[in-house]
């Protein structure tokens, strides 16, 4: 069965990923074979591994109850399982926030935080941290009743007060209830780990049930959602867009689209309820729907899609080809491709992977010289040298211009730590417009604003003062990283013994600036969700603002944690460039002053020097080879255009 696209490009691109982590493990024992003074580069060539280990794809799923997430689940993961994975048919409320994901291990297992969580102003991402929190349980994913008697427990509810599910922020107009009481989730989220190759290989996939789930949970809108690679709305193909579909959309996707720049994508599911009538051609009934939905959403044409999630697992379980195509799940996977492409162009130009793999080639550049210089001095010898006396007196002009490179080399060494220096007395008045005590002020000034006045106009107009000061604070910081940038530009150009490019190692906020101000316009967008407006000050609110300064402060943090690291990385290529140097230039002249012994006692041999030129010839031969298999290994494609869709990494890039 041709069904295998979506497969094949996560194991190519996870072989991609394991691959260059390979080439960097053998960098860094080349390094430690051959320049055992080389932590700082080692360092750089570790960070680059962190970022292929940590990389994930991530998935997630929105819509209304009834459009078919779960069994669009069932149906991607069915080519291990071969069965129905996850339970498809929950209550209308009784479904929370479900994340699916592999630990790597071979146990599987549900984590499910209770709903009384809710109570509180702690963050899901804080919860994470607590496992004392969670309910747990593992389970045999190859067992189908413990795997389903496991996994209904994510559709598990409860019935409370009406000012009970107020208290949570529950939209009760959204809720299932008889007499004085209604049913919510008995969970706030859920974490599923199971060995699936999809997920072992970095597919991470989340579910977010029903306009009240995205209302309830600010985090999801405002964090969890933006760091997804893709966005799949889903709609009921015979339906189109419902009313609570289009204020889904609006209040929780367009600013997430327009604003973040993530990819978003429309699939109408169900495709399967247009093949009932004999009279009317269901492919028309499809591009028709197509084109509307695409035209209401303002989505281009290509990221709509028609698939029955329904039919595709039941053809992936019968192997049944024709009904797999009938249920176009292919068009869907097609699209996922595109944007896991998207994607691993991003990780392929990240700045960690580009400094290791520069590090790399400027190391072979400098070995090859000094290889070339080895062999040139050799040819010298063995040419002019007739005599013991020429041959020492052309040994002393070798050893004499190879002590003045050396000493060169370590006096540019002392002024790189001078500048190194100079360059980290630079931090404090570098972040201190983005310290936790300008953001904890400008925090406790929204809660006093709030305090005084407490409606959805004050509400509106206390995130427009907090993010514009955040806005503020950006701006002084941007003008202290220019200042730091020009002085990285004066350390380069000073250099006499490296011509690198310092406009590699600039600093640059301008993705932390865009990824604030997408956050702002988002909030504001939300801030008008009929939840929020109808609330008025409970925990909802309380917990929509601590969420909002939560995202600010994570983003803050990610970012002081990029100026330490930019502060103390720098400098180093031009380190490294100039050690490396000055180990080549120090053997050097250890083997010269070898073969001045040999010569003085007659022996007239140069195989000194020729012993130095083997061990630097097989040392660049092992990291050319390493460099080939750089060159050769499966390149990122390039993304087709696409208009105003841009899948950010879930970090913003630093430069």
């Amino acid at each position: 069965m041709e069904d295998a696209i979506l497969r094949q490009h996560i194991a190519d691109y996870d072989r991609w990923k394991k691959s260059l982590d390979r080439q960097f493990a053998s960098f860094n024992d080349w390094l430690q074979g051959h320049f055992p003074n080389s932590a700082g580069a080692r360092q750089v060539v570790q960070q680059a591994r962190a970022l292929l280990a940590e990389d994930q794809f991530t998935l997630a799923l929105v819509g209304e109850f009834s459009r078919g997430k779960t069994e669009l689940i069932n149906a991607l993961l069915s080519h291990t399982y071969g069965k129905r994975l996850l339970p498809s048919k929950p209550g209308r409320t009784t479904m929370c926030p479900t994340e699916i994901f592999s630990d790597g291990g071979e146990q599987a297992s549900l984590r499910l935080l209770p709903i009384e969580t809710l109570g509180t102003n702690t963050s899901l991402e804080s919860f994470r941290r607590i496992p004392q929190k969670w309910v747990t349980c593992e389970f045999d994913a190859n067992d189908a009743d413990a795997t389903r008697e496991a996994l209904l427990k994510v559709a598990a509810s409860k019935s409370v007060t009406p000012d009970e599910a107020a208290r949570y922020g529950f939209d009760r107009r959204h809720l299932d209830g008889k007499g004085n009481l209604v049913q919510i989730p008995a969970w706030r989220y859920a974490l599923i780990s199971l060995p699936h190759p999809l997920l072992a290989q970095g597919l991470r996939i989340i579910d977010t049930p029903g306009l009240n789930a995205l209302g309830n949970e600010p985090e999801l809108t405002l964090s969890t959602l933006p760091g997804a690679q893709a966005v799949a709305f889903l709609l009921a193909a015979d339906a189109g867009v419902s009313g609570t579909d289009l204020n889904m959309w609006e209040t929780h996707l367009v600013p997430l689209r327009e604003h973040r720049g993530t990819a978003v994508m429309a699939l109408l599911n169900k495709i399967d309820a247009l093949w009932d009538d004999p009279d009317e051609d269901p492919e028309g009934l499809l591009r028709g729907m197509r084109a509307q939905v695409a035209k209401l959403l303002e989505l281009p044409r290509e990221s709509v899609v028609g698939v029955s999630a329904k039919k595709a697992l039941l053809a992936r379980q019968q192997q049944d080809s024709e009904m797999l195509t009938q249920s176009r799940f292919g068009d869907f996977e097609k699209i996922l491709v595109q944007r896991l492409m998207e994607h691993r162009q991003k990780v392929a130009e990240h700045r960690s992977l580009h400094q290791a793999l520069t590090l790399m080639a400027d190391t072979r550049d400098l070995l090859k010289r000094r290889l070339n210089s080895g062999r040139a001095a050799l040819s010298h010898l063995q040419r002019n040298a007739a005599t013991s006396s020429d041959q020492l007196e052309e040994l002393a002009q070798l050893q004499q211009t190879a002590r003045e490179q050396h000493k060169t080399c370590h006096q540019e060494l002392l002024t790189l730590k001078s500048s190194h220096r100079m360059l980290a007395r630079q931090r404090t008045s570098l972040l201190a417009p983005v310290s936790s005590q300008q953001l904890q002020a400008l925090i406790d000034d929204t809660s006093r604003a709030l305090h005084e006045r407490w409606t959805p106009l004050g509400l509106a107009k206390a995130i427009d003062n907090f993010m514009e000061g955040v806005d503020h604070q950006l701006s002084n910081l941007e003008r202290e990283v220019e200042q730091a940038n020009r002085l990285v530009d004066a350390i380069f150009e000073r250099s006499s013994l490296s011509n690198l490019n310092s406009d590699e190692q600039h600093f640059n906020v301008h993705g932390f600036r865009l990824a604030l101000r997408g956050l702002h316009r988002q909030a504001a967008q939300l801030r008008r969700s009929p939840q929020l407006l109808l609330a008025r000050r409970n925990r909802l609110t309380e917990r929509f603002l601590s969420t909002l300064a939560s995202e600010v402060g994570r983003l803050y943090s990610q970012l002081i944690s990029a100026a330490d690291g930019w502060l103390e990385q720098a400098l180093e290529p031009l380190k490294q460039h100039v050690q490396y140097q000055k180990h080549l230039l120090n053997r050097h002249m250890i083997k010269l002053t070898e073969l001045k012994q040999k010569t003085k006692s007659k022996r007239t041999d140069l195989r000194a020097l020729e012993e130095e030129i083997l061990r630097n010839d097989g040392a660049l031969a092992s990291l050319e080879d390493l460099l080939r298999q750089s060159a050769a290994a499966p390149q990122p494609l390039a993304p087709a255009p696409r208009a105003n869709n841009v899948t950010p990494l879930k970090a913003p890039a630093t430069q």
